[in-house]
């Protein structure tokens, strides 16, 4: 069908460099069987089959998706803490739903929208907007799919974007909605505020009595009791105890550091989000708002039926882009949004997320890095080489002082309680088996993570106990004073209040006040916790309030409120806006609520041993 789709190749080793690593993502990724042959789908909503490519796809994304908004990697631990796994099956599962939807509708479309959808993917086109057909069947190949079968997804996808259109009409929110929203976002408050610590107070709580102390012990024991501890003795064998063994010559390493000249000698890049506009007057628009913080990049974006991934340049390094280009994100010091730049596909503006400085390491200053990764490795070989033998020695029954005489272990010993987290307690591995230990146990040889092995043997279980009161008495002084202390301040505090309420200054009152200016509810203010501005924003202008801050107390009187001014043409526009996300956000919500009527009738199957094993390759195997 795409036949007759051409292009210039003067752009092919960028292009395919780009589409190499997408494609590249989804190498691999289609499940074997128990018998050895190829699963294509994880499961099925009817008779809509939910095809293992879209699910290793909506996983990659939604991890890259949330990867970037917080401005790093994040580790296979924080995605199963997030539900990620099961946000990506969500998505692709609700597709199949509408897809399936569309079949019992006899919904489709014909083969011209669907060439003018792949023809228009930003992700099959070249630098210069021009669509590039052998890079795009390159990249199918490479992520295990035909054109034929790409094609046929494509198809799908508009034919339930008809439906997802069909629920959408009439979702739109009234401007009442919105309004609300934005004068709750954007209302500002100006105040005074100041602290006051013990210092103020005129008497500081004295020294107390044995009795007033004993009492304060009796009603705070929690405080004063010791927790649960474990009694435990271990062996450990590290790669820092081994490394000493390990010899390396300077040629060997100067070996390793010219074999990795993409390490130490790195170009400079950035990495870059582009939104292409229309006009340059558009861009110029979208550009002032940007600047005043109205909007963000990524709703400037979605306002104009574009995803994070369809703006997402990437990691891009000089050279790629046109020379006018380069030379402004290249020479740009500061990440931010720049343009509008003119370009090929018409007036652009630029987001640089991140400058990463050209990097050159020469060999002497790489040295000693390279052989502390050249000790742990081989001391890490040294201890795989032991583990069966000291396994050995463990089955026979031997000891864990004997193990140390008879090994490179060492014996150790440690009190191990929910709050230990020093030394060995650092690592999670040991953590879990000192939690699970029983007394009488077998000790067991456990790695840890840093390629070292330990073995345990819980000796005692010491029950939380309350510590006598000779022990603690001199915090139970200091916790009585403190909790006095604070009475009082609280006290003083009430009176400046009413001083503060009938017209006093700060000055007046021996206060040293910090004026805040029109601030809105969300922003952060250095010294000052978030429930104070939420306290503020309730008040009426002239009113102080109080807030415990731990050893101070924070007094801010409310001086001006500033309302959103509804009626200039830039609010205007941000009520137009904000009415736009709130419908679609309305739209989304039918979606889901469609697609999971949908599922429950039509009945979900899935092959949780096929959605495992693609978990198993895109995070424990073949990474991000």
């Amino acid at each position: 069908m795409l036949s007759s789709m051409r292009i210039s190749k003067k752009n092919q080793p960028f292009v395919y460099g780009l589409l190499g690593l997408l494609a590249l993502g989804l190498v691999g990724i289609a499940s074997g069987g128990v018998d050895g042959s190829r699963i294509n789908s994880i499961g099925k909503v009817g008779e809509e089959p939910i095809p293992v490519s879209s699910y290793a796809q909506s996983l990659r994304n939604t991890i890259q998706n949330i990867s970037r908004q917080i401005g790093r990697q994040i580790t296979s631990q924080e995605i199963a803490a997030y539900g990620l796994q099961s946000e990506a099956l969500e998505n692709v599962v609700s597709s199949a739903a509408l897809s399936n939807e569309a079949n019992r509708l006899m919904i489709s479309v014909g083969d011209d929208l669907v060439a003018e959808e792949i023809i228009a993917t930003p992700t099959f086109t070249s630098v210069d907007g021009k669509f590039n057909k052998e890079a795009y069947e390159f990249a199918l190949e490479n992520s295990g799919l035909d054109t034929k079968e790409y094609e046929l997804q494509t198809r799908k996808a508009i034919s339930r974007s008809l439906i997802e259109g069909a629920i959408a009409t009439g979702t739109q929110t009234p401007p009442s909605h919105a309004m609300t929203l934005i004068k709750f976002a954007r209302e500002e408050r100006s105040f005074k505020w100041a602290k006051i610590n013990k210092d103020f107070l005129s008497e500081q709580a004295g020294n107390p009595s044995n009795e007033q102390l004993k009492t304060h012990y009796e009603n705070n024991n929690i405080i004063y009791t010791s927790p649960l501890s474990r009694e435990i003795t271990y062996v450990l064998l590290s790669p820092e105890m081994l490394s000493d063994r390990i010899e390396v010559s300077d040629i060997e390493l100067q070996e390793e550091y010219d074999s990795q000249p993409e390490r130490f000698n790195k170009p400079a890049r950035r990495i870059v989000d582009r939104i292409i506009f229309d006009t340059l007057e558009t861009a110029k628009k979208i550009k002032g708002q940007l600047d005043k913080n109205d909007i963000s990049f990524l709703e400037a974006a979605e306002d104009r039926g574009l995803t994070i991934n369809d703006i997402d340049l990437g990691d891009i390094e000089k050279g790629q882009l046109d020379t006018n280009i380069d030379e402004i994100l290249f020479n740009a010091s500061e990440v931010g949004i720049y343009g509008p730049i003119d370009t090929d596909l018409g007036p652009a503006l630029f987001q640089i997320n991140a400058i990463i400085d050209a990097q050159k390491t020469n060999f002497e200053d790489a040295k000693d890095e390279l052989k502390a990764e050249y000790v742990s490795v081989e001391s890490r070989k040294l201890i795989n080489e032991m583990i069966s033998d000291i396994d050995d020695l463990l089955a026979q029954g031997l000891t864990l002082e004997e193990i140390a005489k008879d090994t490179d272990m060492q014996l150790e010993k440690i009190s191990y309680n929910n709050k230990t987290e020093n030394g060995i307690a650092a690592y999670d591995s040991f953590r879990s088996e000192a939690m699970n230990a029983k007394i009488g146990g077998f000790p067991e040889l456990k790695e840890l993570s840093d390629g070292g092995v330990f073995a345990l043997r819980l000796d005692e279980l010491i029950q939380p106990t309350l510590r006598p009161f000779n022990t603690v008495k001199e915090q139970v002084v200091n916790d009585w004073q403190n909790a006095e202390n604070k009475k009082l301040m609280l006290k003083l505090a009430d009176e400046l209040i009413i001083k503060l309420d009938n017209g006093s200054t700060f000055e007046a009152l021996n206060l040293s006040a910090e004026n805040v200016i029109s601030t809105t509810r969300n922003k952060y203010i250095d010294g000052i916790p978030a429930s104070l501005l939420g306290t503020l924003f309730s008040n009426k202008i002239g009113k102080t309030s109080k807030i415990d801050n731990d050893d101070t107390i924070i007094l801010a009187r409310l001086d001006s409120i500033n309302e959103f001014e509804d009626k200039t043409d830039e609010s205007k526009e941000l009520l137009s806006q904000i009415g736009i996300q709130l419908s679609n956000q309305v739209t989304g919500d039918l979606l889901r609520l469609f697609a999971s009527a949908l599922k429950d009738r039509d009945g979900v199957i899935l092959n949780q041993n096929a959605v495992n094993q693609i978990n198993t390759q895109i995070l424990g195997g073949t990474g991000f």
